[in-house]
């Protein structure tokens, strides 16, 4: 992979005359909590429309969360009292998809508003495209990942949790899940991010979900089952196959105190009860 240049503290906006997009990297070595972290995904999305650009974002968590999608009741979700005693966080995504257990793992997240993924595309076309992208990130490594077909729709209606069971075009290895992402789409711009366990707690993930984690463990596996590559080699691989993708290198981006304000102010959203709890 050729190396990233640093880029400006905010993208500049598109040059015309049909020059490559700008693409913008950002390899977080600070785990964050789970607010800061939807705020910052949510952040490069509102980037995405004040230009064409594209954005990919690696991250931690700096303690076990589980995130809901977009729709869910996290009432019924999730088993708060549970997660609140055991000391860990919750948040509401802005993107759709079933509750996650970000604990020990990589997260990704693509903004984008580049027409690689709306010319003749839709939310689930952009969704395979970007999984297609994760499959060969993940075959790199040597590892046989593939495309699920999905499951039965009444599981995509329940409130069973994300890596219980895969929906069409999410990642599979030896016919197990092994990433679970989520899309959110307008018609100027896309955010998806998703979730490569390294390891599994699944007591935890099971209590805090309502779920036994006896299925989870039996429908998912984790990146320390299928692989002997350290975290920084998949970290690798999954930049170097976005850029495959892109056809364009990175700029290193960093944010500027007014981004880092308004990224305050989201998180501020993402930590309240008002926001995650509204349904």
């Amino acid at each position: 992979m050729s190396a990233p240049t640093r880029g400006q503290t905010k993208p500049p906006s598109p040059t015309q005359g049909g020059t490559q997009p700008n693409w913008f990297l950002l390899l977080e070595t600070e785990p964050r909590r789970a607010a800061e972290n939807m705020a910052r995904d949510e952040y490069l999305f509102r980037l995405c429309h004040e230009g064409r650009r594209g954005f990919l974002r690696i991250y931690a968590w700096a303690r076990p969360s589980f995130s809901t999608g977009v729709s869910q009741k996290a009432q019924k979700a999730l088993n708060l009292e549970f997660i609140k005693a055991n000391g860990c966080d919750y948040v509401r995504r802005i993107t759709g998809g079933k509750t996650v257990l970000h604990d020990h793992e990589i997260t990704y997240a693509v903004a984008s508003s580049e027409d690689l993924f709306f010319k003749e595309h839709d939310l689930h076309q952009s969704y395979m495209l970007i999984s297609r992208v994760l499959v060969q990130a993940l075959r790199s490594l040597g590892v046989d990942a593939v495309l699920s077909q999905g499951s039965p729709a009444e599981l995509s209606r329940s409130h069973n949790p994300c890596f219980s069971f895969p929906t069409p075009y999410e990642v599979e290895v030896n016919g197990k899940k092994i990433i679970g992402s989520a899309q959110k789409r307008d018609k100027q711009a896309l955010l998806q991010h998703g979730s490569i366990p390294l390891s599994m707690n699944y007591d935890l993930y099971g209590a805090g979900a309502n779920f036994s984690p006896e299925l989870l463990a039996r429908n998912m596996t984790t990146w320390s089952d299928i692989s002997e590559c350290d975290p920084q080699e998949l970290a690798n691989a999954l930049v170097e196959s976005f850029r495959s993708f892109v056809g364009s290198d990175f700029q290193l981006l960093d944010f500027s105190p007014e981004d880092q304000r308004q990224i305050a102010v989201l998180t501020e959203k993402y930590a309240a009860d008002d926001w995650n709890l509204v349904l």
